[in-house]
């Protein structure tokens, strides 16, 4: 079972900043359960990935600390019972998490029985899962150690087995994945002569151990697999990641081998999700390749990307483009849009001159959405969001834009564009390049590249507290006939 417990930065900056505090700090967390069950009874046979969105964050009261003190606490029932109560009530998880102050990542004894009882009051209350964290260390370098108690049938009250949660997600300004100590991953080995050679050496020399071994846990979606999306697999693939989905329901046409990474004129007819998928798989250096070949509002879609560290938006419209920018905020995961934009311009002396625009927009908790930005047309999302006999429907009754023509496509642009949004992804993930700006403008008829930083809009939904960390639901995102 894979696991992951997702926190905003906002929301997780307070946690750390606990650790100057001297003493250790307590705090229960209500999370939104996503990928399992959610009722005690049939949780046992939820199998598969679990991902538990933070939401609520309830500080142990003062009055609460029977003890406290550098090396250990005590709460009374106060202290928690309520946030755990009203957790539940809500459909939510409830998580404990405490400090250990200068100390190490690791869970002791004591944290062990109280853990233990901790998971049979939440079962007792009607919870599927409880989880703890321990934050370590100091505020500015933290350690992190999670792990998740799954109640269902299978639980027993005298210590009850768990599992250690495979990362910690922190989404803002930037990616941070906390990883279990000792976590390893030994794809991309090679043997060369008598030694074991690391396929990522040259990689590792530029990002360190941690930065590959954060790179080897991250769980990476594509969805749109033509020029853009093909030249971003092509890239991340070859930074060994742990698991990319390709996501895409269209087909290799003609024009495709133009500008798709891995797609040849003897693709045509196949699904571009499958070919660039083999492709991928071809490279060979461990990363684990899952290909949907259906649309992204199909549940098969959802549920495989519904636990991605990180989506690339490679898709051509705004109908998709809106379900991604509101995915963001719902599971605290970065969406990073990758966009080209060729316009032909008619001029007097019929000299033919265009102008080229490539974007990448950082969208997640904290920043401006593609909507705050009018990076989407609502009105055309809508219309591209309905079936195909439908839209042709309300077109002709004026109601909706019918489909647009193709756009211009050429591949230097496509990929370099998806080059700069990996670049964005990985230098975000290892705390290696700035953070300050969101988006990326390339105007490249004019020679000129611009970066820039927009706050939300008052109103916007992703400023909801409510909406940030809400997982799925019906209706999903909020979206009202978006799905067929």
């Amino acid at each position: 079972m894979s696991t992951r417990i997702a926190f905003t930065e906002d929301q997780f900056k307070p946690l750390v900043a606990a650790l100057g505090n001297g003493d250790e700090t307590a705090m229960v967390v209500a999370t939104s359960l996503v990928g399992a069950a959610t009722t005690a009874a049939d949780s046992a046979k939820a199998g598969g990935h679990v991902t538990l969105l933070a939401q609520v964050i309830t500080q142990v009261p003062k009055g609460a600390y029977l003890e406290r003190g550098p090396r250990g606490l005590s709460i009374s029932s106060a202290g928690w019972v309520p946030a755990f109560r009203a957790a539940v009530a809500k459909g939510q998880v409830p998580v404990f998490v405490h400090t250990h102050p200068g100390g190490l990542p690791e869970f002791s004894q004591y944290d062990d029985q109280v853990d233990c009882d901790l998971a049979v009051a939440a079962r007792a209350f009607g919870a599927p899962y409880y989880a703890a964290i321990v934050i370590s260390g100091t505020p500015d370098h933290p350690g992190v150690a999670a792990r998740l108690y799954d109640l269902g049938d299978t639980f027993t009250p005298i210590a009850p087995d768990h599992t250690v949660v495979d990362a910690v997600r922190v989404t803002g300004s930037g990616l941070r994945l906390y990883l279990p100590t000792g976590s390893t991953n030994q794809h991309g080995t090679i043997e060369s002569g008598e030694e074991k050679v690391s396929a990522f050496d040259r990689q590792i020399r530029m990002l360190g151990q941690d930065g590959d071994r954060s790179l080897k846990q991250v769980r990476a979606a594509i969805v749109g697999a033509g020029g853009t999306g093909s030249a971003v697999g092509a890239q991340i693939a070859r930074l060994g990641l742990g698991e990319i989905i390709v996501v895409d329901d269209d087909i290799v046409t003609e024009p495709t081998p133009t500008r798709g990474h891995g797609m040849t004129a003897a693709d045509l007819n196949l699904p571009k999700a499958e070919v660039l998928g083999d492709h991928l798989n071809a490279i060979g250096l461990g990363t684990k390749i899952t290909k949907i070949n259906k649309p992204l509002h199909d549940p098969d879609a959802i549920a495989a990307i519904a636990h991605a560290d990180v989506i690339f938006s490679c898709v051509d419209g705004h109908g998709a483009r809106l379900i991604l920018n509101r995915w963001a905020y719902a599971h605290i995961a970065p969406v990073i849009d990758v966009a080209v934009l060729i316009t032909p311009v008619e001029t007097a002396d019929s000299n033919r001159k265009v102008e080229i625009e490539q974007r990448v927009t950082w969208v997640a908790p904290g920043a401006a959405c593609l909507l705050c930005r009018g990076r989407v047309d609502a009105t055309l999302a809508y219309a591209e969001n309905l079936d195909p006999e439908t839209r042709k429907r309300l077109a002709g009754e004026g109601y909706v834009q019918a489909a647009e023509t193709p756009r211009p496509a050429v591949v230097t642009l496509t990929t370099s564009v998806a080059a700069l949004g990996a670049t964005e992804f990985l230098l975000r993930l290892t705390g290696l390049g700035p953070v300050d700006a969101t988006e990326m403008l390339l105007r490249s008829h004019l020679g000129e590249l611009r970066r820039n930083a927009r706050p939300p809009r008052p109103g916007c939904f992703c400023t909801s507290a409510d909406f940030t960390g809400r997982g799925t639901r019906t209706p999903y995102l909020d979206l009202v006939g978006a799905w067929s």
